[in-house]
C-alpha cells in the first residue's frame, strides 16, 4: 500500500479500513481542517433552516382552533420526543466510534501485514464499539482496532463479544490477572498464574502454602468474575506429574524462574486463562508484580530449587 499521506503504511491501512467500514473519509486532525470548517458552515446552515421550520410550524399551530392546538401539540411534542432520543443517540453512537477510531490513530502503529482486515469483522467491531461511551472502555477499543489492523485474526468474534460486556472493574480485574500470569516458555501460547503446588506419591501428600493472590489485589470474587465472562478458568488445574531433578522454566515479563524439582510427584497448582483470556492479554501492558513473584518463590521452595533470573 502506497503511503498517500505521509503517515506510515500502518496508520494508511488503518484509515482504508474504517473508510470500509463506515463509507466514510477518516483522516487526521491535521489534514482535515478545512474539511471541518466546511462541515461546522454546513451545519450551522442546516440549524438555521430547522430553526425557520420550526418557527413556521408553530404560526401555523397559533391559527388553528383551541382544540386543534391542543391536539396538535400533544402528538407534536411525542414526535419531537422521539426525534431528540432518536437523534441524541445517534450522535452519542457516531462520537464514540470516532473517539475510538481517532484513539487508534494516535497509537504507535504495528508493522502491517498486506493481509487485509475481514470486512465481517469490521463491521462486528464497530456495531459494538458504537455503545462504548467511557473513556477508558473507548481506549481498549482503540488498541483492539490498532492491533487487528496491523495483523488480522489477532482478535476473534467472540473476544469482541466479552469485551462489549466487561465493566470497568472486570477490565481492572484482568488487567490485575495478566500481571500475576505467566508462560511455561518465552513464546507459550497458554498462561497461566501459579499459586502453589502439590507433592503426591504413594506414600504421602503435601502441598506448599497457598499463594492468597487477595494480597495482590485479586481477590475471589473478581478471579470468579473474571472465570463467569470467560477470561479466566473457573477450576484451578494442576501439571503433570514431575520426576525427581526435573528443570522447567516460567517466564514473566522481565522474570524467567528457574525450578529443578526435589521429589519426584509434584505438581504446580495454577489458574490458566481462557483462549479469550490470552487474545484479550494483548491489550494490557506487559508487566510484572515483584512482590508477588518473590513471594511464588518462597512457596514453591518447599518442593523446588528456585533459581530467579532477569530476562
Amino acid at each position: 500500500m502506497d503511503d498517500l499521506l505521509g503517515l506510515g503504511k500502518g496508520t494508511d491501512k488503518l484509515i482504508a479500513a474504517v473508510e470500509r467500514a463506515l463509507g466514510a473519509v477518516y483522516r487526521p486532525y491535521g489534514i482535515r481542517r478545512d474539511a471541518d470548517a466546511e462541515a461546522y458552515r454546513l451545519t450551522t446552515l442546516e440549524a438555521a433552516k430547522t430553526d425557520a421550520k420550526s418557527r413556521n410550524t408553530l404560526e401555523l399551530a397559533r391559527a388553528k382552533s383551541e382544540a386543534d392546538i391542543i391536539l396538535a401539540e400533544g402528538k407534536q411534542a411525542l414526535e419531537d420526543r422521539l426525534e431528540a432520543r432518536l437523534q441524541h443517540k445517534a450522535l452519542q453512537q457516531q462520537l464514540n466510534i470516532e473517539r475510538i477510531v481517532e484513539g487508534a490513530l494516535t497509537q504507535p502503529q504495528p508493522a502491517p501485514t498486506t493481509e487485509e482486515v475481514d470486512q465481517d469483522w469490521l463491521s462486528n467491531f464497530f456495531e459494538h464499539a458504537q455503545s462504548v461511551s467511557g473513556a477508558e472502555m473507548q481506549a481498549l477499543w482503540s488498541r483492539v482496532l490498532t492491533l487487528e489492523v496491523g495483523t488480522p485474526g489477532t482478535f476473534s468474534s467472540r473476544a469482541l463479544e466479552v469485551l462489549r460486556k466487561m465493566t470497568r472493574r472486570e477490565a481492572s480485574s484482568f488487567q490485575t490477572a495478566c500481571k500475576l500470569a505467566g508462560s511455561f516458555t518465552p513464546k507459550d501460547g497458554r498462561k497461566a498464574i501459579l499459586h502453589g503446588a502439590l507433592c503426591h506419591n504413594w506414600f504421602n501428600f503435601s502441598e506448599t502454602p497457598e499463594i492468597d493472590l487477595n494480597k495482590f489485589g485479586l481477590p475471589f470474587l473478581d478471579r470468579m468474575n473474571l472465570a463467569q465472562i470467560g477470561l479466566v478458568y473457573e477450576d484451578g488445574l494442576v501439571s503433570g506429574d514431575l520426576p525427581r531433578e526435573h528443570e522447567l522454566s516460567f517466564y514473566f515479563t522481565s522474570t524467567q524462574l528457574k525450578l529443578r524439582a526435589k521429589r519426584s510427584g509434584l505438581q504446580l497448582q495454577n489458574y490458566a486463562l481462557t483462549p479469550i483470556g490470552l487474545e484479550l492479554s494483548a491489550l494490557v501492558s506487559p508487566e510484572e508484580d515483584s512482590a508477588y513473584i518473590a513471594t511464588l518463590c518462597t512457596s514453591l521452595a518447599k518442593f523446588f530449587h528456585v533459581r530467579n533470573e532477569n530476562i
